[in-house]
């Protein structure tokens, strides 16, 4: 089916059946704002308003984040998604934050996002496809600098975890079916689709540019990488930004907060730990989204930090954050009993 534009036509459609025929309450997704590259985060509830979804290659903020601060548990919600917001829907399902039947994911394939200033002309829209960067329709060039670099590692470019997964490109938009709800959508609106998940091949790139960052810390020493990381941690202004931005951290009462005495209050930089308990916390789920590096001040490369180590535990465990439902997170699978052994107590 052709789109009228990027942000037109089979992606709208879908969300305004979803609304007319009351499968979901709204569905949480951007819409353009002043200009094409100004991406606004909007609940629509009406079909009309469908109109206003933008899928601009820009991404200010986690959708799934936005999901778990304000969505309510029973209330059906779609999403337009990419793949790193649709697995954090997904992992938010695990720690039973949500149910799946009441989530509707229209998944969109990502190839990188960027900041708005590096895009260039913001008159047309600005998307990045398997093909390259493309304004309005036109291929532009685009430095490897300018995407984000959680972007460069990510190996999920399709996300065949969502209900639809959609392949969108100037001409056309390829429709793919992965999950029953998604087929019964995609009829109710009339779209043209493939039943089943698209091919789902880790992208060679991604795993090249992987191989290729986690190696220079490996080089390094255990002191050498220890004294990086806490060099880079004394950049902190402790703003809490990485903690909000993240969609994993779903904990309503945590652990860093300013009356816990995990972490002493009033100092700046925070102790080690501070990064460091984040980290053990949502190593194992990381979804490499980048939020928390983007939220950032200071610049720490902290994603990087978070994604090294799920890399390892993830081999380790052979366990993908956000992919399969029914599989556990590893650090999750502790009992009781292992928690008090050998007289450690946690609680």
């Amino acid at each position: 089916m052709t789109e009228k534009k990027y942000g037109g036509g089979v992606i709208n459609t879908l969300a305004a059946t979803l609304l007319k025929n009351n499968m979901v309450e709204g569905v949480l997704a951007y819409t353009e704002g002043l200009d094409r590259a100004d991406l606004v985060p909007c609940f629509i509830t009406k079909p009309e308003e469908a109109e206003k979804i933008s899928t601009a290659s820009y991404y200010p903020y986690s959708l799934s984040r936005l999901l778990r601060d304000y969505g309510e548990e029973g209330k059906k919600i779609g999403l337009v998604v990419r793949s790193c917001d649709a697995r954090g829907a997904i992992e938010l399902i695990k720690r039973n934050q949500f149910k799946r039947e009441d989530l509707f994911l229209i998944g969109i394939e990502c190839y990188g996002t960027v900041k708005s200033s590096r895009a260039g002309n913001q008159k047309e829209e600005f998307r990045i496809t398997d093909q390259g960067a493309e304004v309005g329709g036109k291929k532009v060039e685009l430095s490897e600098e300018s995407i984000s670099p959680n972007c460069q590692r990510c190996e999920y470019p399709v996300p065949f975890m969502a209900d639809l997964s959609l392949k969108i490109e100037a001409q056309a938009t390829q429709v793919f079916a992965c999950t029953e709800k998604g087929e019964k959508l995609a009829k109710l609106a009339g779209i043209d689709f493939e039943k089943g998940a698209p091919k789902t091949a880790k992208r060679e790139k991604a795993l090249e540019r992987q191989k290729e960052t986690f190696e220079k810390l490996r080089k390094m020493s255990p002191e050498q990488r220890l004294d990086y990381w806490f060099r880079q941690f004394d950049k902190c202004i402790k703003c809490y930004g990485c903690k909000d931005a993240c969609p994993v951290c779903y904990c309503k009462d945590c652990y860093l907060g300013p009356n816990r005495f995990m972490v002493k209050g009033g100092e700046i930089p925070p102790d080690k730990m501070f990064h460091l308990i984040r980290l053990f916390h949502i190593a194992d789920s990381c979804l490499n989204c980048g939020q928390c590096e983007a939220a950032c001040p200071a610049e720490i490369p902290i994603s990087l930090l978070y994604h090294a180590l799920y890399h390892d535990l993830s081999a380790l465990f052979h366990y993908e954050s956000g992919v399969h439902e029914d599989e556990i997170p590893p650090l999750g699978m502790i009992t009781e009993e292992e928690l008090t052994k050998g007289g450690v107590d946690l609680a």
